[in-house]
This record gives C-alpha cells, structure tokens and sequence, in this order.
C-alpha cells in the first residue's frame, strides 16, 4: 500500500510528541513492507528527501511568518496568523503537488495546527480516501488545546475553527490517541457523518532509544527517591500544581526534576518553587531523565489526549502519577485511585506521591505491570492497527461505489480535478 502522512512537522523539526509519533508510524509502516512518505511544513523552499526509508516533502507554510517565530510576534500578528491559516491554499497547492508526485492509495493527516484544512480539499478533488488522527484538539481550538488562561474555548476559537466545521466532512475515517479525545470532538458534533466502526481509538507508538529488549535498568539503590516531569513547562501542563504539590510533601530523602522548555518565561516557576529539592535541567537525553527518576508525574490540567512521557517512563520501568484528564486514565487506569489525582488539585497530587515515598523503591510497580500498554503502544502494532484500518476505509469507499475502478494498490488515483 502506499500511504501518504501529513503533519505540521517532521523530524528533525520538533516541537512536541505529534511529529515523533508521525514519523515513527511511518518507519514501522516501511518495515512492514510498504511505500510510505511523509508532507510536513518548511521555513524553506519545497524539498523532497529521503528519511530512513520514508520519501519526506517539506513544503513551504505559506504564512506570514514560521511557527518557530512564534514568541517574536505581537499578539495581534499572531492572531491574524491563524485566522488566515484556515484559508491557506497555496499550501493546499503544493499538498495537490505531493498527492501528484507521490500518488498514494490513502491520505493519513495527524496534527493540523498550522497546517490548513484545505489540504483535504486537494486529496479530496483527487478522489482519495483521508483519515485523520486527532493528537490535539486543533479542529476546535485556536491553539489546539481547548485551554485558555484557566477556561475553556470561546468566540475566539470559534472565529479561528469556522471554516474546519464543514471540512470534516471530507474525512472517511477518524483515529483518536485517546477515548476522551474522540468523545469532545463527537460532543461537538465533528465526525458525525462517520460510522462508528469507522472511528476507532489507537493509542501512539512509542519507544526510548537504548532502551530495547534486554535493557536491564540500573540500580538506583542510595539515590533520593525522585519525581521527574518531562515536556513544555507551562500552567496547563500542570507544572504549577507539580511545584505546589512537593511544597506539601514530608521533608525527606526526596527531590523534583522539572525536565524541559518553558513555553515562555520559566522564571516564574524557578520563584514557585524556591527553597525546594526541584530542579529544572531544561532539555534532557530521555533515557537519561529516566533513568535518574523512580515516579513520573503527568500533571495536565487541560485534558491531554495521550502523553508520550507515560508511554517512555513505562517503556523504561517507571511507574506514572497521572491527572484524571484526556487520555491519561487510559494509560494509568481508570479504577486506580493509587496513581491518579485530578487535574490542578495539588493536595491530592501530594497525597498520592506521599504514598509512592512512604511505601518506598521496592514496593513501585515495574515493567511487568505496564505489559498491556506496551503492547499496544510497539511501533509495528500501531503501525498494523492503522493498515487495517486504511484497508477498512478503502473498503467502505469501495462498498458505497460498485463501480469505483481500483488501482493494483486498492484504490482510485484520478489524478488532480480540472
């Protein structure tokens, strides 16, 4: 099969766990014996390349400036940015120029951030079939989390999504990487030209280098017991309630490490948690960080739908205190009081780590007890759920058009619509 992705970005450019994801899903894909490639934006001109067996087209974003450049623009810059973004074609052209140049069996969209809708139109006039991942909440949300100084969305982010109500539309199959993810986007009435057996859950791929079969963890015998959060330091990530949480804890053999990049100042966190045992190392090797913690902490306030981190730790042997929010109950369990906390109440986070330090190192639960999730979470079973998938959709595209003249591939390639 030959199956086209498109996201945001692409490694190496990295902002978040999206693209990482992407481009694992697709590697596996290419293990398994088909012809993959991926479409990202570029700062740059158009770029076709080769990345580890995976053809990567890296198109110009076509915006008034790169999403990198973010911090250096005004509010209201930033603003009109998003509001044009939904009517972006010239990206939407150069996707029709990958679509022509690649010519997939199926269109696989992740995370569309900064990245227009309209580029369904152009698989769309094409006659392919497209399924998209939800990995945030971007068809909703102005910044792609439904999280706004302590409140939810609002006219802003209906202004900013307007023109994605009617594109959904175009989709032929919805993945969500968490259950609570998908439901927010049926509440809100996405989606609802679908089948449900043509929306399904699955959750991410996701691996740590180094730390494959026969990784023996090392010994942290002597060490203070130590919580460790990794990813954007930020309010709504919860990093606040982290800090406020260790405030409440026992004095002791203990310390915090806040891994990772402020989304702006990270001063203010450093003052929040002056004369605690937290330290904040900013970008850290993630084996390493693993290593050097014996809890990881996913604090979210706004309902995150799958965090890599709890994929990494539990892929390491690190046992995970989670909020009740987003996807996090279903890595962490729903019916395990023990381990989860909601969201941005500090005292019940501090509740459940005091219970972690006073139970001690050997009473943590290890590798073992994460089996189911590791499973699921192997590159190469994320990478067969969505082949299935894709042969679903292609299928019932199939079943509603008797007379749809497929290729040897399995689908209808029209070339561009004149």
């Amino acid at each position: 099969m030959r199956v086209l992705h498109l996201s945001m970005l692409y490694p190496p450019h990295i902002l978040g766990g999206a693209e990482k994801s992407v481009a694992m899903l697709a590697e596996a894909q290419v293990a398994l014996g088909h012809d993959v490639a991926a479409a990202c934006t570029t700062p740059g001109p158009f770029e076709k390349q080769s990345r580890h067996d995976v053809t990567v087209y890296r198109m110009p974003h076509e915006t008034s400036f790169w999403a990198e450049e973010w911090p250096q623009h005004s509010k209201l810059e930033r603003g009109w940015r998003k509001f044009a973004q939904q009517f972006n074609t010239r990206l939407r052209d150069h996707f029709g120029r990958v679509i022509d140049d690649f010519r997939p069996d199926i269109v696989h969209t992740h995370s569309m951030v900064d990245v227009s809708t309209t580029v369904w139109q152009a698989a769309a006039q094409r006659h392919l079939p497209i399924l998209h991942t939800l990995r945030d909440y971007d068809l909703l949300c102005a910044d792609g989390s439904m999280y706004h100084d302590g409140g939810g969305c609002g006219l802003k982010c209906k202004v900013m999504t307007f023109s994605k109500v009617g594109r959904h539309r175009l989709t032929e199959g919805v993945a969500a990487v968490g259950q609570e993810t998908l439901d927010i986007h049926r509440r809100a009435g996405f989606f609802d030209h679908l089948p449900s057996r043509l929306q399904r859950v699955i959750w991410n791929p996701a691996v740590v280098d180094g730390a494959g079969q026969g990784y023996v963890r090392p010994s942290r015998d002597g060490a203070p017991f130590t919580f460790g959060y990794l990813g954007r330091i930020n309010e709504e990530k919860g990093v606040g309630t982290l800090i406020d949480a260790a405030r409440l804890l026992a004095p002791g053999n203990w310390r915090v490490i806040v891994a990772g990049k402020a989304n702006n100042a990270i001063q203010p966190f450093v003052d929040r948690a002056a004369g605690l045992a937290v330290e904040f190392p900013g970008f850290v090797d993630p084996k390493a960080f693993f290593e050097g913690i014996d809890v990881m902490i996913a604090p979210s306030i706004w309902a995150e739908p799958l965090p890599r981190t709890i994929l990494e730790s539990y892929a390491m042997g690190v046992p995970a205190i989670g909020a009740r929010s987003g996807g996090i109950p279903d890595l962490i369990g729903h019916d395990n009081p023990a381990w989860l906390f909601d969201g941005g109440n500090a005292a019940d986070l501090a509740l459940r780590m005091q219970h972690a330090l006073n139970a001690g190192r050997d009473a943590l639960p290890g590798k073992a007890e994460f089996g189911h999730v590791l499973r699921e979470t192997q590159p190469a079973i994320v990478a067969s759920r969505y082949l299935d998938f894709y042969r679903d959709v292609i299928g019932a595209r199939a079943g509603s058009n008797p007379n749809a003249n497929p290729s040897a591939n399995g689908t209808a390639y029209a070339g561009a619509a004149h």
